[in-house]
């Protein structure tokens, strides 16, 4: 079976998908300088600017699945413009291309994000697939419509559409650099960003940036957070491993088709807890924050659970030993972001 990947070199690779017999076909962006991670797999790889309607529906052609997966992440320059080309242009291009292709697809997984339900609120809530999805940036619309346009695309021409709500995916590489205090000072940034409309406790900005600009002084610290009630902030974190195990599970289960699963990890763990383990593994100073607002919002796994078998295992503890071992040089089940 054909697979085409989007954004192969990205944190949902081939690897896997590989070992169970799928021959791979990958999109990466010119130049794209991680693009050698998939090379050194053996797949095929094609490059194009995923909004390049023509190359995008050229790569369609031929595949029996299609894992799309590429995705502009509201940082540095990216425009709102760009992410629409990126984010829904890209998906309709590359759902024309199934229609066209000389192979029936079998399958189309569209990777989207539980940001679209908007997650940047100051009270405990877990998001359910059936709670109301309303987008409170350009990122999470962009995603909201690449969803909508899947299932149109099946309602009108039967295409088997599936779609992954996503949270913050983390590789080995990347979780001993969490909670640092400039990590945890670029959430509140955003909130400054581009004239938007005040959100994620943006009402309490003066008071939050002077203790952030205290907490920047320890700029190695790992930061344990609470709000001014002392309500420990929760931290949605999925390991990749589990990210693939569910897409895989997704995109092999006939129970899946029409459907859209929150495609999150193990339970939240508090920010304490998590800088406790951070602070014990790497040595860092760790640090009391208390801000004045709350954040925590989490995503229920229950409907992927019942339908797909999925079950995420990777809790942050054995995201901090893998990442222990990668640094030690030893060989880690999973391909470093």
């Amino acid at each position: 079976m054909k697979a085409l990947i989007t954004g192969i070199s990205g944190r949902v690779g081939a690897r896997e998908m590989m070992r169970r017999g799928y021959e791979i076909r990958g999109l990466v962006m010119p130049k794209d300088p991680r693009a050698d991670k998939a090379a050194r797999l053996g797949v095929e790889l094609m490059e194009a600017d995923i909004a390049d309607a023509e190359r995008v529906r050229e790569a369609a052609d031929g595949v029996d699945v299609i894992l799309h997966q590429a995705a502009q992440i509201p940082q540095g320059n990216s425009t709102s413009e760009r992410m629409l080309d990126v984010n829904t242009r890209a998906t309709m291009s590359l759902l024309e291309g199934a229609l066209a292709s000389r192979t029936p697809v079998k399958r189309f997984v569209l990777a989207s994000t539980y940001q679209t339900y908007n997650p940047f609120v100051t009270s405990p809530v877990t998001f359910t697939e059936d709670t109301p999805q309303e987008p409170i940036d350009i990122y999470a619309l962009t995603k909201l419509l690449s969803e909508e346009i899947c299932l149109t695309y099946m309602r009108e021409y039967g295409l088997p559409v599936t779609i992954l709500r996503y949270s913050s995916i983390k590789a080995a590489n990347e979780v001993l650099g969490m909670l640092k205090p400039a990590w945890l000072n670029y959430f509140i940034e955003m909130t400054l960003s581009r004239n938007r409309v005040p959100w994620f406790g943006a009402e309490h900005i003066d008071e939050t940036k002077a203790i952030m600009s205290q907490a920047l002084e320890t700029p190695d610290a790992v930061c344990g957070v609470v709000d001014a009630q002392g309500n420990p902030w929760q931290l949605v974190v999925q390991d990749l491993r589990d990210t693939v195990a569910g897409t895989l599970l997704a995109l092999e289960s006939a129970a899946a088709i029409g459907e859209a699963f929150n495609m999150t990890g193990p339970p939240p763990i508090s920010y304490a807890s998590a800088a406790m383990m951070l602070a014990d593994a790497t040595g860092r100073p760790y640090l009391n924050v208390t801000l004045p607002f709350y954040r925590g919002a989490d995503a229920s796994t229950e409907k992927a659970r019942a339908l797909l078998g999925y079950k995420p295992q990777y809790t942050f503890d054995k995201m901090v030993e893998t990442a222990l071992a990668y640094e030690r040089g030893e060989p880690i089940d999973q391909i470093p972001y």
